[in-house]
């Protein structure tokens, strides 16, 4: 099969399934934006779409057709459409994205059309759909931001009356609609989405199932050289965070109610992970410097590698208030290293936990429900136990090689017969 990823670059999740399905034996493509220098090592000047044997590594055999977004003739003639377009569609053209879309189909003659958000690339490629310009099966995935609308939280799209008729508009050109999860399917069958083309695939987990597995196995020997990092004791009752920090994760809620917890759980330390951005210090700390417990928040800055998997085995409990968002895979990775989660409903993951009883659910926005399930966590080990026996089995639907699958059976099967049931 002929496999064509819309700029996958768009979601770093992506490469691993384009590797995957390479080696299943597929042949795979992709269509992606180039923001490098304009001009060859030559000094010549690049074509407005040039092609490489790869995509991101060496010999990794993902022939890519590169497009530089700000050059092409074809922008003149699609100039009027995009100058009405471009403000709904976030300062992009519309029009001669479909152009160059349209372009990369008949040169690379896809079976499949992959298409990594519901927005930036689905739109033309569902309105190329509809045209009947696009012969190949389109296949899109549906992220969080793509499709939700939550400006208090500073999360997703705006949807003003264009964006919002733009996104319905596409669902009928998509034969294949792939939320990552059950809230976000919902969101679409509000929007008109059929149904029978609707069908919930999460993210897979970025590291082998056996790699984590086995940090999760030696889960005392690694808090304790976190902790020993931090100067945390290792007896202390630990909640860790880790998360792009911004408003929308609602670190401050957690923040308000750390008092209360400390209050109730002797010796509670907080481990925040993850960068330092603006929001930490208009809204979070403040909060912990009023009530005198900023010296029970360790800060680890920015993460990569193991160092996640380890800060987040480190914690008794992972804490997730996110006010607003599609998935969150962190407490899924969490889960991985054996360590449950007190996330929001306002997460797409809300769903698995709950099926799994794999930690708690508490009201998005909401203070006071955050802090006594966070209590009820860090006093209670037989539960905590129980999450972590249920997280081990969540996980299982997280595995590489289960989403490359069923992905793989969406693409090759012209009607999926088990859409979601949301």
């Amino acid at each position: 099969m002929r496999i064509l990823y819309l700029h996958p670059k768009a979601w770093s999740g992506e490469y691993p399934i384009l590797a995957t399905l390479r080696g299943r034996g597929h042949d795979v493509f992709v269509l992606e934006e180039w923001r490098g220098e304009a001009k060859t090592k030559g000094g010549r000047k690049r074509p407005a779409m040039f092609a490489t044997p790869e995509f991101l590594r060496p010999g990794d055999g993902i022939e890519t057709l590169w497009y530089d977004p700000h050059r092409g003739a074809g922008k003149l003639l699609t100039w009027p459409v995009d100058r009405f377009f471009k403000r709904a569609f976030s300062g992009r053209n519309l029009a001669h994205r479909m152009l160059v879309i349209r372009a990369a189909v008949a040169r690379l003659r896809p079976d499949v059309v992959v298409c990594t958000d519901g927005f930036t690339y689905a739109l033309p490629a569902a309105y190329l759909k509809r045209l009947g310009l696009l012969p190949a099966r389109l296949l899109v995935s549906y992220i969080g931001g793509d499709i939700l609308d939550c400006p208090d939280a500073g999360v997703g799209r705006r949807r003003t009356p264009l964006v919002d008729w733009m996104i319905r508009t596409s669902l009928a050109g998509i034969d294949v609609l792939r939320p990552l999860c059950d809230s976000l399917a919902r969101i679409l069958l509000r929007d008109g989405a059929d149904p029978a083309r609707l069908h919930v695939i999460p993210i897979q987990l970025g590291r082998p199932l056996a790699e984590l597995r086995a940090v999760a196995a030696e889960r005392t020997a690694v808090s304790a050289r976190i902790r020993a990092r931090y100067g945390i004791p290792v007896d202390a009752p630990l909640v860790v965070t880790l998360s792009g920090n911004h408003k929308g994760k609602g670190l401050h809620l957690l923040a308000a109610q750390w008092p209360r917890i400390r209050a109730a759980v002797h010796g509670a330390r907080w481990l925040l992970c993850g960068p330092e951005e603006p929001w930490l210090a208009e809204g979070v700390r403040p909060l912990l410097s009023q009530a005198g417990l900023l010296d029970t928040v360790s800060f680890s800055g920015s993460l990569s590698g193991m160092d996640v998997y380890e800060h987040l085995a480190a914690g008794d409990i992972h804490a997730n208030p996110t006010l607003c968002e599609g998935l969150n895979m962190v407490t899924v990775e969490a889960a991985a290293v054996g360590t449950p989660t007190v996330t929001s409903d306002g997460a797409g993951v809300a769903d698995w936990l709950a099926r799994f009883d794999a930690g708690a659910v508490v009201p998005a926005w909401e203070e006071a429900p955050l802090g006594d399930a966070i209590i009820l966590a860090l006093l209670d080990a037989t539960l905590r136990a129980g999450w972590s026996q249920a997280c081990d089995r969540l996980v299982e639907e997280f595995s590489l090689d289960r989403i490359a699958a069923a992905l793989e059976d969406l693409m090759v099967h012209p009607d999926p017969l088990s859409p979601a049931q949301p």
